[in-house]
């Protein structure tokens, strides 16, 4: 990807135009429970792909043009049609509306429209919505920073949604293929093969059927042996039930199926352990001699590989692990991360898929505690690729 592109000049200033100093002290709210952890306010406008330090397969390589539209656009003012007192009591909490009742307000379909109080942060999400980028919150509890994430969804295109498929590997059955098709294909996909099959076992099972009557037969009226004959039908029979396992292993595994989703993706991740954070291969008891279950079935998605062009939420991020943390910042900046069993004790640990798209936009929230046990190096790719908000 070329670095040559002109930046706009109301782009944000390298890191994303915050401050390298961390906050002494908690910033004092605005009214509004947030304050800016920003030295310059962050641009409408696009940002060069050069300015961002973004990398080949990053989410954030997209640029739009700068007269596209404003972030007036994006947002709408809610009006109430009720009448107000003229004299508002001090303790008054509707503000002197003079309603009966909530049901005469109307609440708007978005979720950003309804977010009341936090206007700056609202327009930070906007913002980053808009350009594709990550955004740190810092706030108190019950500041409506999950709300902000899933709003968030809302405003991303759902046109971009894709399928994921998992594919057994004939070369190597401990590293399974992986195919992406768009929205509503991953369906059609699995029908095709598991249809496939069916018809490969009918025709298997009435050839099977043919053999056993001849054998019988010819044992029962020409042979006389019955007892031989038998035994060689049982023979005959488990031969091809025993044979007929193997198509079993030709139809994929949806893993992440969008057909019905009109939205962007949204996964809170929040408390996540390794496995629903990462993805995750299932145990196989059995592992050998006809019984075992194909490794690309037993492959699970993890929340990162579900969110996929959507939004990622990870509230209080400063709990997960380091090494959780470094497998997060991988999948942010590479935009693909591979599929593994993430117990060592575990028959899934020797399977490894190929790379999944991991291309979401990640929110990140806590308190102001919760930078000092956030990786540093996940908490740079979240300043130099988005915002961070206090």
């Amino acid at each position: 990807m070329s670095n040559d592109t002109e930046a706009d000049e109301n782009a944000p200033e390298e890191g994303g135009g915050v401050t390298d100093e961390e906050p002494e002290s908690p910033p004092s709210d605005g009214g509004d429970g947030f304050t800016e952890g920003v030295a310059d306010e962050p641009s409408d406008g696009p940002v060069g792909p050069g300015e961002r330090g973004d990398v080949p397969g990053s989410q954030n390589g997209h640029s739009e043009d700068a007269g596209e539209g404003t972030i007036d656009d994006l947002g709408s003012d809610v009006e109430v049609d009720a009448e107000v007192a003229e004299d508002v009591d001090e303790d008054d909490l509707l503000g002197g509306l003079k309603i009966d009742s909530t049901s005469e307000i109307d609440v708007p379909d978005r979720l950003v429209d309804q977010v009341i109080g936090q206007e700056h942060a609202r327009d930070v999400v906007m913002k980053a919505a808009k350009q594709r980028r990550h955004v740190m919150m810092i706030g108190s509890p019950g500041t409506g920073k999950s709300m902000l994430a899933k709003a968030m969804s809302e405003l991303l295109p759902p046109e971009e949604l894709q399928d994921v498929l998992v594919y057994h590997n004939p070369d190597d059955g401990n590293n399974p293929k992986v195919r992406t098709v768009p929205a509503g294909k991953g369906e059609q996909i699995v029908e095709a093969h598991k249809e496939e099959a069916r018809k490969r076992n009918q025709m298997r099972s009435f050839l099977m059927w043919i053999i056993i009557a001849i054998v019988i037969g010819y044992s029962f009226i020409i042979a006389g042996q019955i007892l031989l004959g038998i035994l060689a039908a049982g023979v005959i029979y488990l031969a091809f039930r025993y044979g007929s396992r193997g198509g079993d292993a030709m139809v994929p595994n949806l893993i992440v199926n969008n057909a019905e989703t009109t939205t962007a993706p949204f996964e809170d991740a929040t408390g996540a352990h390794a496995g629903a954070l990462l993805g995750d291969v299932r145990h196989d008891p059995f592992q050998s001699g006809g019984m075992e279950t194909p490794s690309h079935d037993r492959v699970e998605p993890g929340a990162i590989h579900k969110a996929n062009k959507g939004v990622l939420f990870i509230d209080e991020i400063n709990t997960l692990d380091i090494r959780s943390q470094q497998h997060l910042m991988t999948a942010i900046q590479e935009g693909e991360f591979h599929i593994t069993g993430q117990s060592e004790r575990s028959s899934g640990a020797m399977v490894q898929t190929e790379p999944v798209p991991t291309d979401f936009i990640m929110i990140a929230a806590g308190n102001l505690d919760a930078m000092e046990n956030m990786h540093p190096a996940l908490r740079s790719r979240i300043k130099g690729y988005g915002y961070e908000v206090y």
